[in-house]
């Protein structure tokens, strides 16, 4: 019988650092559309990538490009943290504000270890430590950690691309009220399918 872990509420969570790179770039989409040589919609099209990139990210689970988060926690929920949007690069800091201090401390990185190498990726509290005690104020909790396949545009799985791209295609074919800083909610049929097998679910 597998023991229940406690899953982490991941409802405040916090883009700390925005990626530098798309996760599919303008010319493998003028390519799609035989725009090649036309420049005139460089612009919609760069607004529809960044669009279509949120659209698949969230429809995945998944972070596609390097991103920094903080994720804000009300209590400590158990000896695991599960991180959000996989896979996970790296944790650059779990901060609290302590009960005896009453100010934002660092925990020690010899207290806890990091598992990036399953989804999504997890915190583990090292069996001889404890978590601090906690101020009782909102979010006493702050964990700082990156994630994302990697900093360029290539570092996305290949599939993950073909989806942005279609999608954004589909997007200046067919147009919707798709404005900067928002993000369609729904992803074209045919583009829902082929990104299946790259779908993280949470267990």
């Amino acid at each position: 019988m597998h023991r229940k872990i406690p899953a982490t509420p991941w409802n405040r969570l916090k883009t700390t650092t925005a990626p530098v790179s798309a996760s599919c770039s303008l010319d493998r989409v003028k390519r799609n559309l035989g725009l090649d040589t036309v420049t005139d919609y460089d612009t919609t099209l760069q607004e529809l990538i960044l669009s279509a990139s949120q659209a698949v990210q969230n429809d995945l689970g998944r972070c596609l490009t390097t991103t920094s988060y903080t994720l804000y926690l009300d209590k400590w929920p158990g000896r695991e943290i599960q991180l959000p949007y996989p896979p996970l690069i790296s944790v650059t800091s779990v901060k609290y504000y302590g009960d005896s201090t009453e100010t934002l401390d660092t925990f020690s990185t010899g207290s806890y270890t990091i598992s990036t190498a399953g989804d999504p990726g997890v915190i583990w509290l090292n069996e001889d430590k404890d978590w601090p005690d906690l101020m009782d104020r909102p979010q006493p909790i702050e964990i700082l950690f990156t994630a994302g396949y990697g900093a360029n545009t290539d570092d996305v799985p290949d599939t993950i691309q073909t989806a942005v791209a279609m999608t954004a295609c589909y997007w200046f074919d067919q147009p919707i009220p798709v404005i900067t800083g928002t993000t369609a909610t729904e992803l074209p049929l045919g583009v829902s399918r082929l990104i299946d097998s790259e779908r993280f679910t949470r267990y």
